[in-house]
């Protein structure tokens, strides 16, 4: 879903980062394995997600582990990892950490009540 959404940004002319887990166990050179992987099936799909072919080269990849403080430049972060309190509460503590102040960040969700995901967090 993370790259669809990505997708629509590059779509409109926007660049933007698109990061996901490291696989376990993952030998230096497959830890952005799942996030290549999301984005070669956003390419294939049918219908397709891009408008046209190039507009991929709008989404630059990366990995929560190490690529996280890159969100530092971004203006809209949004959340779209498992369907999980806990891991969608993990993340967001370490996203508070690298934002800009102002930045937006918003959560993907489709069951899970924004009260608890976002409880605790700071306001801004």
């Amino acid at each position: 879903m993370g790259a669809r959404i990505a997708a629509h940004f590059a779509n409109a002319g926007l660049p933007c980062l698109l990061l996901d887990i490291v696989p376990q166990n993952a030998a230096p050179s497959e830890r952005n394995k799942i996030v290549l992987a999301g984005l070669e099936h956003a390419k294939k799909s049918k219908p397709a997600a891009f408008f046209t072919s190039s507009l991929a080269s709008k989404i630059a990849i990366g990995n929560f582990e190490d690529d996280l403080p890159r969100i530092a430049d971004a203006d809209w972060i949004i959340e779209v990892v498992a369907e999980n309190l806990e891991i969608k509460r993990g993340l967001l503590a370490k996203v508070a950490q690298y934002r800009k102040p102002g930045s937006i960040v918003t959560t993907n969700t489709s069951g899970l009540p924004i009260h608890l995901i976002t409880e605790g967090h700071p306001r801004p």
